[in-house]
């Protein structure tokens, strides 16, 4: 480990914070004898705590604006050269003129100032899935659904998928959806469901037929649909199909806690 590498690293102002992570892991793994670093992708991944795919694309990103210089060295891991740290090649030791387009990125040279949102990255995430972890309704393979927020992060930010999460729980909670039916955290996350459209409620005109969403607004409504004839035919499947519609029932009084129809006052 390079303390001037590291502290190098620290002063860099890049407006990525997963870029910056790699550029730190390049520097803890700065060798100063040799004048580069070689770890691994999968490494710098762990490190940077992300995709050996994203850390590729950062690592290039980083060589676009001159802060780190990729020497090829199949088939071990490729070294990696901080130009702005040193004007000093590796090995040949031939100096290198630093462009105008590296000098910029560089930092004046002032006390360290920790990134706080490097520092602080992790307590971060933890807090904001402890938020969502409140809002699931279904409370399942926790740590699986950690690596699932964590994943979902690089795709939109964390306020997003707690109002979606807080969305859909409250949805199933309206609708009275049967736990069997509740999709797990991991689940909902994977599946991107936080870009899902709110399910609007129809107000003015309700169709019969379970395609159509058939919600009885009246208790005269619900009887010309629950007949003695039929009516346990449609009870039974509202059970596994519409349990929001046995919720309503139960909540107006058509049927009573065992799910049998009440007389009509």
């Amino acid at each position: 480990m390079s303390i001037e590498a590291v502290t190098w690293a620290f002063r860099q102002r890049i407006d990525d914070p997963t870029a910056k992570l790699v550029l730190l892991g390049i520097a803890d793994k700065y060798n100063e004898d040799r004048g580069y670093a070689w770890p691994s992708i999968a490494r710098l991944a762990e490190m940077a705590d992300c995709t050996e795919r994203t850390v590729t694309r950062k690592i290039a990103y980083l060589a676009e604006i001159g802060l780190v210089e990729i020497m090829r060295n199949p088939p071990a891991s490729n070294h990696y050269y901080l130009p702005t740290l040193t004007n000093c090649h590796p090995d040949t030791h031939d100096r290198v003129t630093l462009t105008p387009d590296v000098r910029v990125t560089l930092t004046p040279d002032v006390a360290l100032t920790i990134d706080n949102n490097i520092i602080n990255n992790k307590d971060m995430i933890n807090d904001a899935f402890k938020r969502f972890w409140d809002a699931v309704p279904k409370k399942v393979a926790k740590k699986a659904s950690i690596t699932a927020f964590k994943r979902a992060l690089k795709d939109t930010d964390a306020d997003t998928l707690i109002n979606g999460m807080a969305a859909y729980a409250k949805m199933v909670r309206d609708k009275g959806v049967k736990k069997d039916y509740i999709l797990h955290p991991t689940t909902w996350l994977n599946q991107g469901r936080w870009e899902d459209e709110a399910v609007q409620e129809e107000d003015e005109v309700h169709y019969f037929g379970v395609a159509n969403r058939w919600t009885p607004k009246t208790r005269e409504e619900w009887d010309k649909r629950v007949t003695p004839e039929n009516g346990d035919f449609w009870l039974n499947h509202w059970k596994y199909h519409r349990p929001d519609l046995l919720t309503l029932a139960k909540q107006k009084g058509w049927i009573d806690d065992e799910g049998r129809p009440t007389a009509h006052t």
